[in-house]
Protein backbone atom coordinates (compact mmCIF):
# COMPACT_ATOMS: atom_id res chain seq x y z
CA UNK A 1 0.00 0.00 0.00
CA UNK A 2 0.96 3.99 -0.60
CA UNK A 3 0.24 5.48 2.94
CA UNK A 4 0.35 9.00 3.43
CA UNK A 5 1.32 10.30 7.56
CA UNK A 6 1.39 13.41 8.37
CA UNK A 7 3.07 14.83 11.55
CA UNK A 8 4.77 18.33 12.04
CA UNK A 9 7.84 16.25 13.71
CA UNK A 10 9.23 13.13 12.71
CA UNK A 11 12.02 12.82 14.88
CA UNK A 12 13.42 10.15 17.12
CA UNK A 13 12.77 11.40 20.86
CA UNK A 14 9.54 11.80 22.75
CA UNK A 15 7.29 9.23 22.87
CA UNK A 16 4.91 10.19 20.53
CA UNK A 17 7.27 11.07 18.08
CA UNK A 18 9.08 7.58 18.76
CA UNK A 19 5.64 5.88 18.18
CA UNK A 20 5.26 7.14 14.72
CA UNK A 21 8.70 6.73 13.56
CA UNK A 22 9.04 2.93 14.97
CA UNK A 23 5.24 2.08 13.44
CA UNK A 24 6.02 3.72 9.76
CA UNK A 25 9.44 1.88 9.95
CA UNK A 26 7.53 -1.09 10.83
CA UNK A 27 5.25 -0.39 8.04
CA UNK A 28 8.34 0.10 5.70
CA UNK A 29 9.61 -3.45 6.44
CA UNK A 30 6.60 -4.92 5.38
CA UNK A 31 6.84 -4.21 1.54
CA UNK A 32 4.71 -0.63 2.32
CA UNK A 33 5.30 2.21 0.65
CA UNK A 34 5.47 5.07 3.69
CA UNK A 35 5.25 8.73 2.69
CA UNK A 36 5.87 11.11 4.93
CA UNK A 37 4.68 14.90 5.56
CA UNK A 38 6.20 16.61 8.03
CA UNK A 39 7.66 20.18 9.18
CA UNK A 40 11.38 18.75 11.13
CA UNK A 41 12.23 15.11 10.83
CA UNK A 42 15.16 12.98 11.34
CA UNK A 43 16.28 10.84 8.65
CA UNK A 44 15.09 6.53 8.43
CA UNK A 45 17.56 5.86 6.23
CA UNK A 46 14.58 2.99 5.09
CA UNK A 47 14.41 2.77 0.84
CA UNK A 48 10.67 2.47 1.31
CA UNK A 49 10.51 5.73 3.69
CA UNK A 50 10.48 9.03 2.01
CA UNK A 51 9.63 12.31 3.89
CA UNK A 52 7.96 15.48 2.34
CA UNK A 53 9.11 19.32 3.73
CA UNK A 54 6.08 20.96 4.72
CA UNK A 55 6.06 24.32 5.12
CA UNK A 56 4.84 26.16 8.22
CA UNK A 57 5.17 29.68 9.79
CA UNK A 58 6.56 29.30 13.44
CA UNK A 59 6.15 32.73 14.79
CA UNK A 60 3.45 31.23 17.30
CA UNK A 61 0.95 28.14 18.05
CA UNK A 62 -1.29 29.41 16.10
CA UNK A 63 0.30 30.24 13.14
CA UNK A 64 1.87 26.93 12.95
CA UNK A 65 -0.63 24.93 13.63
CA UNK A 66 -2.95 26.41 10.94
CA UNK A 67 -0.07 26.89 8.29
CA UNK A 68 1.24 23.65 8.72
CA UNK A 69 -2.95 22.24 8.46
CA UNK A 70 -3.05 24.11 5.24
CA UNK A 71 0.29 23.36 3.45
CA UNK A 72 0.15 19.52 4.66
CA UNK A 73 -3.39 19.36 3.41
CA UNK A 74 -2.32 20.77 0.26
CA UNK A 75 0.87 18.28 -0.28
CA UNK A 76 -1.13 15.02 0.24
CA UNK A 77 -3.97 16.06 -2.11
CA UNK A 78 -0.74 17.06 -5.51
CA UNK A 79 -0.27 12.94 -5.31
CA UNK A 80 -2.66 9.62 -5.04
CA UNK A 81 -2.42 7.48 -1.67
CA UNK A 82 -4.38 4.61 -0.79
CA UNK A 83 -4.47 5.59 3.05
CA UNK A 84 -4.32 9.13 4.22
CA UNK A 85 -3.31 9.05 7.82
CA UNK A 86 -2.93 12.31 9.88
CA UNK A 87 -1.18 12.49 13.91
CA UNK A 88 -2.46 16.32 13.59
CA UNK A 89 -5.22 18.45 13.11
CA UNK A 90 -5.37 18.83 9.25
CA UNK A 91 -8.38 19.51 6.65
CA UNK A 92 -7.35 16.27 4.66
CA UNK A 93 -6.93 12.54 6.12
CA UNK A 94 -8.62 9.27 5.66
CA UNK A 95 -7.44 8.20 9.29
CA UNK A 96 -7.48 10.71 12.11
CA UNK A 97 -5.03 9.17 15.13
CA UNK A 98 -5.98 10.96 18.35
CA UNK A 99 -2.90 10.78 19.76
CA UNK A 100 -3.69 14.42 21.65
CA UNK A 101 -6.70 12.92 22.42
CA UNK A 102 -9.84 15.44 22.82
CA UNK A 103 -8.71 18.53 23.18
CA UNK A 104 -12.49 19.86 24.26
CA UNK A 105 -11.86 17.40 27.36
CA UNK A 106 -8.11 18.91 27.96
CA UNK A 107 -9.41 22.56 28.17
CA UNK A 108 -11.86 21.28 30.50
CA UNK A 109 -10.50 19.59 32.77
CA UNK A 110 -7.25 21.97 32.67
CA UNK A 111 -9.79 24.51 33.81
CA UNK A 112 -10.03 22.71 37.14
CA UNK A 113 -6.61 23.29 38.19
CA UNK A 114 -6.08 27.15 36.92
CA UNK A 115 -7.22 30.57 38.81
CA UNK A 116 -10.72 31.66 37.52
CA UNK A 117 -9.02 34.58 35.79
CA UNK A 118 -7.04 32.85 33.79
CA UNK A 119 -9.57 30.51 32.86
CA UNK A 120 -11.56 33.13 31.25
CA UNK A 121 -8.39 34.23 28.97
CA UNK A 122 -7.58 31.26 27.57
CA UNK A 123 -11.19 30.56 26.23
CA UNK A 124 -10.87 33.20 23.38
CA UNK A 125 -7.00 32.10 23.03
CA UNK A 126 -7.21 31.74 19.37
CA UNK A 127 -4.73 28.75 19.36
CA UNK A 128 -7.43 26.55 20.97
CA UNK A 129 -10.51 28.02 19.17
CA UNK A 130 -8.61 26.73 15.43
CA UNK A 131 -7.96 23.41 17.37
CA UNK A 132 -11.25 23.09 17.95
CA UNK A 133 -11.92 24.23 14.86
CA UNK A 134 -9.86 21.77 13.03
CA UNK A 135 -11.24 19.02 15.82
CA UNK A 136 -14.74 19.72 15.33
CA UNK A 137 -14.61 19.56 11.50
CA UNK A 138 -12.68 15.96 11.91
CA UNK A 139 -15.05 14.73 14.10
CA UNK A 140 -18.12 15.57 12.61
CA UNK A 141 -17.84 16.38 8.35
CA UNK A 142 -17.86 12.81 7.93
CA UNK A 143 -14.81 13.35 5.31
CA UNK A 144 -12.77 11.62 8.04
CA UNK A 145 -13.67 7.94 7.42
CA UNK A 146 -12.32 6.64 10.64
CA UNK A 147 -11.01 8.11 14.03
CA UNK A 148 -8.00 6.20 16.26
CA UNK A 149 -8.74 6.56 19.76
CA UNK A 150 -5.54 5.29 21.69
CA UNK A 151 -7.77 4.79 24.37
CA UNK A 152 -11.21 4.04 25.61
CA UNK A 153 -11.28 7.11 27.79
CA UNK A 154 -10.38 9.12 24.50
CA UNK A 155 -13.64 7.71 22.51
CA UNK A 156 -15.91 8.33 25.48
CA UNK A 157 -14.26 12.12 25.71
CA UNK A 158 -15.10 12.19 21.92
CA UNK A 159 -18.70 11.13 22.09
CA UNK A 160 -18.88 13.07 25.03
CA UNK A 161 -17.88 16.43 23.37
CA UNK A 162 -19.26 15.43 19.01
CA UNK A 163 -21.91 14.28 17.36
CA UNK A 164 -20.63 11.17 15.45
CA UNK A 165 -21.45 7.77 14.90
CA UNK A 166 -20.10 5.34 17.39
CA UNK A 167 -18.54 2.96 14.59
CA UNK A 168 -16.31 5.96 13.69
CA UNK A 169 -14.13 5.36 16.23
CA UNK A 170 -12.14 2.42 16.43
CA UNK A 171 -10.10 2.05 19.83
CA UNK A 172 -6.31 1.11 19.45
CA UNK A 173 -3.74 0.85 21.67
CA UNK A 174 -0.63 1.46 21.20
CA UNK A 175 2.62 -0.68 20.80
CA UNK A 176 5.99 -0.62 22.29
CA UNK A 177 9.19 -2.16 21.12
CA UNK A 178 9.83 -5.21 23.21
CA UNK A 179 13.44 -5.36 22.62
CA UNK A 180 14.35 -2.28 23.02
CA UNK A 181 12.65 -1.71 26.30
CA UNK A 182 13.41 -4.59 28.57
CA UNK A 183 14.13 -5.48 32.06
CA UNK A 184 17.45 -6.81 31.34
CA UNK A 185 18.83 -3.42 30.24
CA UNK A 186 19.72 -3.12 33.52
CA UNK A 187 22.86 -5.31 33.59
CA UNK A 188 23.68 -3.50 30.37
CA UNK A 189 23.02 0.62 31.73
CA UNK A 190 22.50 0.70 35.28
CA UNK A 191 25.50 0.70 36.88
CA UNK A 192 27.66 3.21 34.24
CA UNK A 193 24.48 5.12 34.19
CA UNK A 194 23.88 5.79 37.74
CA UNK A 195 27.63 6.90 38.28
CA UNK A 196 27.66 9.31 35.66
CA UNK A 197 24.14 10.48 37.21
CA UNK A 198 26.07 10.96 40.83
CA UNK A 199 23.26 8.10 41.90
CA UNK A 200 24.14 5.82 44.91
CA UNK A 201 23.19 2.05 44.05
CA UNK A 202 21.16 1.77 47.29
CA UNK A 203 18.92 5.12 46.33
CA UNK A 204 15.18 4.59 44.72
CA UNK A 205 15.54 6.39 41.43
CA UNK A 206 12.35 7.99 40.51
CA UNK A 207 11.93 8.65 36.88
CA UNK A 208 9.36 11.19 34.71
CA UNK A 209 9.31 11.37 31.37
CA UNK A 210 7.55 13.48 28.91
CA UNK A 211 7.04 17.40 27.94
CA UNK A 212 4.22 19.59 28.02
CA UNK A 213 5.20 19.39 31.96
CA UNK A 214 1.26 21.24 33.03
CA UNK A 215 -0.73 18.47 31.43
CA UNK A 216 1.67 15.98 32.82
CA UNK A 217 1.47 17.13 36.37
CA UNK A 218 4.72 17.78 37.06
CA UNK A 219 4.25 20.31 39.64
CA UNK A 220 2.57 17.88 41.77
CA UNK A 221 5.48 15.08 41.80
CA UNK A 222 8.03 17.94 42.49
CA UNK A 223 5.48 19.28 45.34
CA UNK A 224 5.41 15.43 46.43
CA UNK A 225 8.84 14.80 46.91
CA UNK A 226 8.41 16.90 50.62
CA UNK A 227 5.77 14.37 51.88
CA UNK A 228 7.84 11.30 51.17
CA UNK A 229 8.71 9.84 54.59
CA UNK A 230 11.61 7.51 53.50
CA UNK A 231 14.94 9.84 52.53
CA UNK A 232 17.06 7.28 49.99
CA UNK A 233 15.31 8.72 46.79
CA UNK A 234 16.51 10.59 44.02
CA UNK A 235 14.48 12.01 41.47
CA UNK A 236 15.23 12.49 37.36
CA UNK A 237 13.00 14.29 34.75
CA UNK A 238 13.44 14.07 31.48
CA UNK A 239 11.82 16.58 29.07
CA UNK A 240 11.75 19.99 27.20
CA UNK A 241 10.14 22.67 29.17
CA UNK A 242 10.45 25.53 31.89
CA UNK A 243 12.91 23.91 34.31
CA UNK A 244 13.04 26.27 36.85
CA UNK A 245 9.53 27.41 37.10
CA UNK A 246 8.85 23.17 38.09
CA UNK A 247 12.17 23.21 40.39
CA UNK A 248 11.05 25.93 42.37
CA UNK A 249 8.39 24.14 43.99
CA UNK A 250 10.84 21.99 45.52
CA UNK A 251 13.20 23.32 48.96
CA UNK A 252 16.60 24.54 48.32
CA UNK A 253 17.59 21.10 50.02
CA UNK A 254 15.10 18.90 47.85
CA UNK A 255 16.63 20.56 44.51
CA UNK A 256 19.85 18.62 45.20
CA UNK A 257 18.50 15.50 44.93
CA UNK A 258 16.57 16.32 41.46
CA UNK A 259 18.02 15.86 38.58
CA UNK A 260 16.47 17.48 35.23
CA UNK A 261 17.37 16.14 31.55
CA UNK A 262 16.83 16.98 27.87
CA UNK A 263 15.15 14.34 25.99
CA UNK A 264 18.10 11.99 24.49
CA UNK A 265 17.70 9.04 22.24
CA UNK A 266 18.45 6.48 24.59
CA UNK A 267 15.84 6.85 26.95
CA UNK A 268 15.82 2.88 27.22
CA UNK A 269 19.20 2.91 29.32
CA UNK A 270 17.27 5.38 32.05
CA UNK A 271 14.24 3.36 32.20
CA UNK A 272 16.99 1.08 33.35
CA UNK A 273 18.33 2.79 35.34
CA UNK A 274 15.41 3.70 37.41
CA UNK A 275 13.84 1.77 40.52
CA UNK A 276 9.98 3.23 39.28
CA UNK A 277 7.95 5.46 37.20
CA UNK A 278 5.69 8.60 38.05
CA UNK A 279 3.50 10.16 35.42
CA UNK A 280 0.31 11.90 37.48
CA UNK A 281 -1.23 13.66 34.07
CA UNK A 282 -4.10 15.84 34.37
CA UNK A 283 -4.86 14.48 31.24
CA UNK A 284 -3.06 11.67 29.00
CA UNK A 285 -5.04 10.22 26.15
CA UNK A 286 -2.18 7.19 26.69
CA UNK A 287 0.81 8.03 27.78
CA UNK A 288 3.73 5.70 25.46
CA UNK A 289 6.07 6.84 28.42
CA UNK A 290 4.38 4.20 30.66
CA UNK A 291 3.93 1.56 28.39
CA UNK A 292 7.69 2.38 27.88
CA UNK A 293 8.18 1.80 31.91
CA UNK A 294 6.76 -1.05 31.80
CA UNK A 295 8.42 -3.39 28.83
CA UNK A 296 11.54 -2.01 31.31
CA UNK A 297 10.20 -3.85 34.12
CA UNK A 298 9.19 -0.80 36.21
CA UNK A 299 5.86 -0.56 38.39
CA UNK A 300 4.13 2.94 37.14
CA UNK A 301 2.51 5.40 38.95
CA UNK A 302 -0.04 7.34 37.13
CA UNK A 303 -3.66 8.98 37.40
CA UNK A 304 -7.06 8.14 36.29
CA UNK A 305 -7.20 10.89 33.72
CA UNK A 306 -4.61 8.85 31.89
CA UNK A 307 -5.58 5.85 29.12
CA UNK A 308 -2.32 3.81 30.33
CA UNK A 309 -5.19 3.76 33.39
CA UNK A 310 -7.37 1.25 32.18
CA UNK A 311 -5.12 -1.59 31.50
CA UNK A 312 -3.07 -1.40 35.07
CA UNK A 313 -4.75 -3.83 37.48
CA UNK A 314 -4.06 -1.23 40.65
CA UNK A 315 -1.32 -2.75 43.42
CA UNK A 316 -0.04 -4.86 40.67
CA UNK A 317 1.38 -3.34 37.79
CA UNK A 318 1.92 0.21 39.29
CA UNK A 319 -0.68 2.26 41.52
CA UNK A 320 -3.48 4.81 39.30
CA UNK A 321 -3.81 7.82 41.28
CA UNK A 322 -7.65 9.26 41.80
CA UNK A 323 -6.85 12.88 41.61
CA UNK A 324 -3.18 13.74 40.15
CA UNK A 325 -3.01 16.98 41.93
CA UNK A 326 -2.79 14.95 45.42
CA UNK A 327 1.06 15.76 46.32
CA UNK A 328 0.58 13.91 49.61
CA UNK A 329 -1.06 10.64 47.54
CA UNK A 330 1.72 10.42 45.29
CA UNK A 331 4.29 10.92 48.05
CA UNK A 332 2.51 8.00 49.62
CA UNK A 333 2.51 5.75 46.65
CA UNK A 334 6.62 6.38 45.99
CA UNK A 335 7.14 5.76 49.87
CA UNK A 336 5.10 2.20 49.12
CA UNK A 337 6.82 1.69 46.05
CA UNK A 338 10.20 2.09 47.38
CA UNK A 339 10.22 -1.21 49.26
CA UNK A 340 12.36 -3.75 47.00
CA UNK A 341 9.67 -6.62 48.45
CA UNK A 342 6.47 -4.78 47.05
CA UNK A 343 8.01 -3.14 43.81
CA UNK A 344 9.98 -6.22 42.09
CA UNK A 345 7.05 -8.27 42.15
CA UNK A 346 4.97 -5.12 40.31
CA UNK A 347 7.59 -5.06 38.39
CA UNK A 348 7.41 -8.58 37.02
CA UNK A 349 3.78 -7.76 36.64
CA UNK A 350 4.60 -5.00 34.95
CA UNK A 351 6.40 -6.68 31.86
CA UNK A 352 4.17 -9.37 31.43
CA UNK A 353 1.55 -6.74 31.24
CA UNK A 354 3.48 -4.68 28.47
CA UNK A 355 4.16 -7.90 26.21
CA UNK A 356 0.13 -7.77 25.18
CA UNK A 357 1.12 -4.39 23.70
CA UNK A 358 3.83 -4.76 20.99
CA UNK A 359 4.91 -2.75 18.15
CA UNK A 360 3.75 -5.54 15.74
CA UNK A 361 0.11 -6.00 17.11
CA UNK A 362 -0.50 -2.31 17.08
CA UNK A 363 1.04 -2.09 13.42
CA UNK A 364 -1.17 -5.32 12.30
CA UNK A 365 -4.34 -4.07 13.79
CA UNK A 366 -3.69 -0.57 11.46
CA UNK A 367 -3.17 -2.72 8.52
CA UNK A 368 -6.84 -4.34 8.84
CA UNK A 369 -8.37 -0.68 9.52
CA UNK A 370 -6.81 0.25 6.20
CA UNK A 371 -7.35 -2.27 4.25
CA UNK A 372 -11.29 -2.13 4.63
CA UNK A 373 -11.57 1.89 4.15
CA UNK A 374 -9.07 1.53 0.95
Amino acid sequence: MKIAVIRQKYVNYGGAEQFVSEYTTHLANAGHNIHIFANQWSSSGHSNIQVHPVRAIKLNSFLRTLTFAWYAARAVRAESFDIVQSHERTWFQDVYRAGDGCHREWLERRANYLPSVKRLTFRFNLFHQLVLRLEKAIFESGKCKKIIAISEMVKRDILKHYKLPEDRIEVVYNGVRLDRFHPDNKNRYRNEVRQRLGIAGDEVMVLFVGSGFERKGLEYLVKAVQFLERKNWRLVLVGKGNWERYLSFASDENRKKIIHLDPIDEIETLYASADLFALPSIYEPFGNANLEALASGLPIITSRNCGAAEIITPNKEGIVLEEPSDAKAIAEAIDYLMDPAIREPMGQSARSLAEKFTQERNAETMLIIYEKLA
